[in-house]
């Protein structure tokens, strides 16, 4: 992998899928999943879903132990949402949202486009259990170079219509170019079309640093192999270190109840 991979996809393909966690009309033939393996990692512990009206469900991490990171799309402003976890006998349980926000710079475009800012940080009513793990996020403001390599863990389906939500899968991935400084796209080097699919938006994308995973990004949106409509193509990710100012400020904000 190296920069001139560019050349594969342009810009104007990168439209192609707007990834939501409850648009089941797409053709999602593969996840998060095209093979990925069941996540047995400890840093899987941290990731956790959320559930929204009408059965939606979107992938989310534990950051404290009643504080959650998603996609901005996943959490809507004057909606209920639960979050969704498993207790020490693997049962899931469920834990009311009661405070959530987004970056100022979160806008929504036509569908087909990308999301702006696509953030969102979450607080539930009751801390989750101590089996529930907490991830660090990386702030830093180090660019994403073609062919760094990251870790996506989603709970999202492995085939539409199979509503097997809160399985955690993880798929090694790499970007690919150029460097975006509000955008990550990563694809699968295997040939097995893993990627993002149905429930994964908001995943959160681990990145291997000196002091150990991160979570560097979220994930946005997808598109099938060779820029189809669907999944397992390429994979839309929204980088933290961007929205640092915010994210520190709304985590300082909802852990102290205002």
């Amino acid at each position: 992998m190296n920069r001139s991979t560019d050349a594969i996809y342009s810009m104007s393909r990168l439209a192609a899928a707007v990834f939501g966690c409850a648009i089941f009309g797409i053709d999602c033939a593969r996840a998060l999943v095209g093979g990925a393996s069941v996540a047995t990692e400890d840093m899987a512990r941290a990731v956790v879903g959320i559930v929204g009206p009408h059965d939606s469900f979107c992938t989310a991490t534990v950051i404290a132990q009643d504080l959650l990171l998603t996609a901005g799309h996943c959490v809507q402003p004057g909606i209920s949402y639960r979050a969704q976890f498993k207790d020490t006998n693997g049962v899931r349980q469920f834990s009311d949202v009661t405070a959530m926000d987004r970056p100022p710079q979160f806008k929504a475009g036509p569908p087909g486009t990308p999301i702006s800012a696509d953030l969102g940080l979450v607080k539930v009513a009751q801390s989750l259990p101590a089996n529930v793990g907490i991830a660090a996020i990386g702030l830093a403001k180090d660019p994403v170079w073609p062919g760094d390599r990251f870790v996506v863990i989603g709970g999202g389906i492995t085939l539409r219509g199979l509503h097997e939500t809160g399985v955690n899968r993880m798929a090694t991935l790499v970007a690919m170019g150029p460097y975006l400084p509000l955008q990550v796209r990563l694809i699968d080097s295997s040939g097995r079309d893993m990627g993002a699919c149905l429930g994964d938006s908001g995943a959160p994308v681990f990145q291997t640093q000196p002091d150990g995973a991160k979570v560097v990004a979220v994930v946005s949106w997808a598109a099938g192999p060779n820029n189809t409509k669907g999944c397992g193509g390429l994979t839309g990710a929204t980088p933290l270190s961007p929205y640092r100012t915010w994210l520190e400020g709304t985590i300082s904000r909802l852990e102290n109840g205002r």
